[in-house]
């Protein structure tokens, strides 16, 4: 027989967050993972006046807009998602009866922890974690680089002179007679066909630090950024990250590649034994700063083969030609040396591992929305990257913390000998017989015009 409910609405529900929460959801590992103790004191002095109404906690805060990044919601859908899902509320210390921060409060609290460093401060305890439960090595790193699209829209390039024109037009006619703002010039349509547009000739009104960037012949340019990741090749814990602009090419990542090695150092004592990245990296600059910082370049030499170790037969005469022949042979060595490196067995491994930090980026893309910028403005593209290796990190956090435990190791208990077996089938195991009663009387007989068998004891 069918059955059939009927919808009734109960007047009073006695229910609790900690029922409708799963002991073994994500959430509640996150929340034993995470501290966040340090976040009022550490936000301090953002807050130092006390006129006005009471704010939100900023513990609060900082969880829902982890949430965000964890499970990549908007900021109208997290306040959203934060009022109807019993999970988030009991992840955000909130009861059924108090209500969520709007949208608004959020932003603006994410102002101020831009200004004061927390997402970076945050940043680097979690990797610190990682570094004291034994996640985070730190001996084999990665780099690598992707593109992230700007918010903006290619209609929204402006010539830097005629910007500038306009501007100074602008300003002139308001100090002489206040009037309304004239929007036709940021949603003018312009037509583009037969035109060329360069980073140097050209900018968004939008978004003015977004730059063209191609991927590569045949693709599209669009305004776009980078996002640089140092991670370790073992754990996928990412030490370092940051966001910068896309002018300069491979020399600009090879920059940002040293500046996030050195940055992980200085915050966490990291010195790595060899860092692997793709032939973008390969410049002489960026393998010379590696080997002058104690670290073994596993990256592709870009010009291909290594330059010939320079010869003068004459002394520099000057200090200046001294210093150029000094770089130069400082170059060529550090080149030579990563063209050794490439033959032996450390590098090969390390080649095979680099596609890790590839599945990062993935991972970021699709899971936790960088492929495209939530926000204009370099600063906040920087956030957004590094909220986003903030979500990976905890992720690989939980997932080490609650790793199912080892079997025990039978150290005392003696158990009887199981028998080995052979691996040679039946046929063959007839065949090595004779062979094997062979070896065994030439172990035990003395063979005429054979030497003497070893004495054992």
């Amino acid at each position: 027989m069918m059955g059939k409910r009927e919808a009734q609405a109960s007047a009073i529900q006695l229910v609790t967050l900690e029922e409708l929460v799963p002991s073994d959801h994500f959430l509640r590992k996150l929340d034993r993972a995470l501290e966040l103790g340090f976040v009022p004191g550490f936000l301090r002095p953002a807050y130092p006046s006390r006129r006005g109404r009471p704010g939100v906690d900023t513990r609060l805060a900082v969880r829902m807009i982890l949430l965000s990044y964890v499970y990549n919601l908007s900021d109208v859908r997290l306040c959203e998602e934060v009022g109807m899902h019993a999970g988030y509320r009991w992840y955000c210390r909130l009861d059924f009866h108090e209500a969520v921060p709007d949208r608004t409060t959020l932003v603006k609290f994410r102002q101020r922890c831009r200004a004061h460093g927390l997402w970076e401060e945050l940043f680097h305890r979690i990797v610190a974690q990682c570094g004291e439960v034994g996640l985070l090595s730190g001996r084999h790193l990665m780099v690598d680089s992707t593109q992230v699209a700007a918010n903006a829209s290619i209609k929204s390039l402006r010539e830097i002179e005629a910007d500038l024109t306009r501007a100074a037009d602008r300003l002139c006619a308001e100090e002489s007679a206040p009037a309304k703002r004239d929007k036709d010039d940021d949603h003018q349509h312009t037509d583009f066909h037969g035109r060329r547009f360069s980073n140097a000739t050209h900018r968004s009104a939008s978004d003015p630090d977004a730059q063209l960037y191609r991927k590569g012949r045949g693709k599209e340019a669009k305004l776009s950024y980078k996002a640089h990741n140092l991670a370790d090749s073992k754990s996928r814990v990412i030490v370092a990250t940051a966001a910068t602009r896309v002018c300069g090419g491979d020399a600009r990542d090879g920059a940002a590649a040293l500046a996030l090695l050195d940055q992980a150092s200085q915050r966490h004592g990291i010195t790595p034994k060899t860092v692997s990245g793709d032939t973008g990296y390969g410049t002489a600059e960026t393998i010379t700063g590696l080997v002058a910082r104690g670290t073994a370049p596993h990256i592709p030499l870009l010009c291909g083969h290594p330059p010939e170790i320079p010869q003068w037969r004459r002394k520099a005469r000057n200090l200046e030609q001294f210093r150029k022949r000094r770089d130069k042979l400082q170059r060529a060595q550090a080149l030579q040396h990563a063209w050794e490196l490439s033959r032996t067995r450390g590098y090969r491994v390390s080649r095979k591992l680099r596609h890790r930090i590839e599945h990062l980026f993935g991972e970021a893309k699709e899971s936790h929305g960088l492929g495209r910028a939530r926000y204009r403005g370099l600063d906040k593209v920087n956030e957004q990257v590094t909220l986003t290796a903030i979500a990976q990190n905890l992720k690989r956090l939980v997932k080490f913390l609650n790793r199912p435990p080892k079997p025990a190791q039978n150290t005392g208990a003696v158990t009887a000998k199981q028998p080995r077996r052979s691996s040679l089938s039946a046929p063959r195991a007839l065949l090595a017989l004779p062979l094997r009663l062979w070896r065994l009387l030439t172990l035990t007989v003395q063979i005429p015009g054979a030497p003497p068998a070893p004495q054992t004891t």
